[in-house]
């Protein structure tokens, strides 16, 4: 059976990542799924510097940061991303009494976590609703509040706005903020992507369509197979979901309710998402003006996945004919 390293951190990634690690032993692939060290030196808003470690060959792939491990591939390290799970942003807007409306924010405080792309989505998206100068920006430390906490600067009236995770956001509403609707974006890198190296595509490429030909099929059964993707969260990621979330008020399996509805059918990169992705990290690395994310891409892996269930389907359809 081959072997393939995945590298990851975040433990709201984990029940997809399992679903993943399920699926590819269909292809007689074992995939080791190792948490990123907190050791791993930290490069601000662009997370954990976990290139240096996929690029000196400790691990196979990068199950996450596809946005920050751009400025690698632009400096020419051959890194090459086959898949992206999910492909828009869905953060809620929650505001405090008295805003309505988006327009109602000029003049106000927004409160903006400090770490992740969601250090940087709120410049981005205050810039494209017209209010960049109307709007102050409050950097909330998570230190100070607790992972995925700078909500509570809004509760406390030091802030109007701010955006949350689905999945973090109970204690918010809970205090009183309301979501206003927001039109979001298209993005690749909020979730699951698959990141490896043009050494592991030339020396392992079986291993890597084996890879990508499960993220296919893990994106089909965690949105349609509810009780097997269910049942994997409960039995290989309570413990870690543990860690982030009292699993005693939000169970598993609303948990898992939340992440099902990110998951896209399947595991393809959209070019809105692509864009919004390179246009995010650009606002803190300049010299990814003049590169070209599409040069990252390598959708041979995802286009072969699809042929070849097509024509599994198709095999199907004319057995089905004959019964």
């Amino acid at each position: 059976m081959a072997e393939l390293t995945v590298l990851y951190r975040d433990v709201d990634r984990a029940p997809y990542l399992y679903t993943l690690r399920h699926c590819a032993r269909s292809y007689d692939l074992d995939v080791e799924l190792r948490r990123v060290a907190s050791a791993v030196p930290m490069t601000g808003a662009a997370g954990a510097d976990w290139g240096r470690l996929l690029e000196r060959g400790e691990v196979d792939v990068i199950a996450e940061n596809y946005w920050g491990l751009m400025t690698y591939a632009a400096r020419g390290v051959p890194f090459l991303t086959v898949a992206s799970t999910a492909h828009r942003w869905r953060e809620l807007l929650l505001v405090r009494p008295g805003v309505g409306r988006v327009e109602d924010l000029a003049g106000r405080r927004f409160a903006v976590r400090d770490t992740g792309p969601q250090a940087l989505f709120p410049g981005l998206w205050l810039e494209d609703a017209g209010l960049a100068g109307e709007v102050e920006q409050v950097v909330v430390p998570q230190r100070e509040t607790g992972r995925w906490g700078h909500w509570k600067r809004v509760a406390e009236g030091e802030c109007d706005a701010c955006f949350m995770s689905p999945l973090y956001a109970a204690p918010a509403l809970a205090a009183g903020l309301t979501p206003i609707p927001h039109p979001g974006y298209d993005f690749e890198g909020g979730h699951v992507t698959l990141t490896t190296t043009e050494r592991v595509v030339a020396e392992r490429r079986p291993a890597v369509q084996a890879l990508v030909d499960a993220a296919f099929d893990a994106n089909e059964l965690f949105r349609d197979e509810r009780a097997t993707a269910l049942a994997i969260a409960e039995r290989d990621c309570a413990d870690l979901l543990g860690e982030h979330f009292d699993l005693s008020s939000s169970p598993v399996a609303e948990l898992y309710d939340l992440l099902r509805e990110e998951i896209a059918p399947d595991p393809v990169p959209t070019p809105a998402g692509i864009g919004t992705a390179h246009r995010l990290r650009s606002r803190t690395a300049p010299e990814l003006a003049g590169y070209n994310p599409l040069l990252m891409w390598d959708l041979s892996f995802a286009r072969a996945a699809r042929r070849d269930r097509a024509t599994r389907q198709a095999q199907f359809v004319a057995e089905e004919a004959l019964w």
